[in-house]
């Protein structure tokens, strides 16, 4: 039997990767713009406030030594991150609201404040509930149902594909399997994960059908499921509200109502074990023109790294989630998608457990 053999990131291995070499290797590989979903490279703007982080998998060193753009572009980048400096957090306060460590993100040109401050790790941490197996395999159950559907191939086949993907990676998975129990489930939970998303990517591009379908399938499944009444009543934040929206052309109360969903569903992944905390603003300072959405302790996060490193995979079921609710709000966005360690910036001490997704540019359909 063929197998395949990689290094799997697991988070604790994941120290002494050089910021420098990391931010040249994610160029274009987990930075997405969605209209709702097409892919793009990263904009490194003057109002760039994140980049992906690439582990240190064999894989990814490989893409570390083959991706590099040149000084210019690295110059660029390390300048991006000198607004996250360590030294540049106030680890004795918290935001009043968002409850989290306090980054000074820069100021714009024109000497306003960029985004919102609440990046860093909460002040009191959330506890990350043990994973429900259940949940676990019902989001997988969705993913391959939503992959059957609009790919219009027979379970059968989609399932022999999943399996066939297991055998190959399983012994890479296996080698990593050690820990407390409730360790060795969240990395099974990451061995299927990874295996049923690099079959369903796969089986997608052999019917070649768009990624943006999957997720707009996914998503809607989801939200069936988990969220099928939610509306702006069901949306919270941390982010007093905004009473008037300067920026937008755009239903507001649609957004809300999505953005009730994205709540309501998230809450769901919160009592599944999936994540531990999540967090949805609109940036006071950005006037309706930007949401970001922000998940703490992310289970499946090393193995969406990795997809994303192996461009087997462009989207979650959080992106997914977001990119089906805002399509039926009518709402078009670019979108990135960051993976962060909220914890510190050191440039060789790096664990990311965040998914931040930061939607910009939110325009009506």
């Amino acid at each position: 039997m063929q197998t395949e053999s990689f290094s799997f990131p697991d988070p604790s291995t994941t120290t002494n990767l050089d910021r420098r070499e990391a931010l040249k290797a994610t160029l274009g590989l987990a930075s997405v713009v969605v209209s709702p979903l097409t892919s793009n490279a990263i904009d490194y703007s003057d109002d760039q406030q994140g980049i992906a982080a690439i582990t240190d998998s064999s894989i990814g060193r490989a893409f570390r030594r083959s991706v590099v753009r040149g000084a210019q572009v690295a110059d660029k980048l390390d300048e991006g991150w000198e607004r996250f400096s360590d030294g540049l957090r106030d680890k004795s306060k918290c935001d009043k609201n968002t409850g989290r460590r306090l980054y000074d993100n820069g100021v714009r040109k024109d000497g306003t404040p960029i985004g919102n401050p609440g990046l860093g790790a909460l002040c009191e941490p959330v506890e990350l509930l043990p994973l429900d197996a259940a949940f676990a395999d019902k989001l997988l159950e969705t993913a391959t149902k939503s992959a059957i559907l609009v790919s219009a191939t027979k379970e059968d086949y989609v399932q022999k594909v999943i399996q066939n993907t297991k055998d190959l990676v399983r012994p890479s998975f296996e080698r990593s399997m050690i820990g407390s129990d409730e360790e060795k489930r969240r990395k099974t939970f990451n061995f299927e994960f990874y295996s049923t998303m690099r079959a369903v990517t796969n089986v997608l591009d052999e019917k070649k059908v768009a990624i943006r379908d999957f997720q707009l399938a996914w998503g809607r499944e989801l939200v069936s499921i988990y969220a099928p009444f939610a509306n702006r009543k069901d949306f919270s934040s941390p982010i007093p509200a905004i009473e008037a929206f300067e920026d937008y052309d755009y239903d507001k109360n649609k957004l809300l109502d999505a953005l009730g969903g994205v709540s309501s569903t998230l809450d769901a992944f919160k009592s599944g074990g999936i994540l531990s905390a999540a967090e949805i603003s609109i940036p006071y300072d950005d006037y309706g023109s930007v949401v970001t959405v922000a998940v703490d302790d992310y289970v499946p996060i090393t193995s969406e790294i990795l997809l994303s490193e192996q461009k087997l995979m462009c989207q979650g079921p959080v992106q997914a989630l977001v990119a089906y609710l805002l399509n039926n709000a009518s709402i078009l966005f670019s979108a990135d998608t960051f993976y962060l360690d909220p914890s510190t910036t050191s440039q060789t001490d790096y664990n990311p457990t965040q998914v931040l997704l930061s939607l910009s540019n939110l325009r009506k359909m």
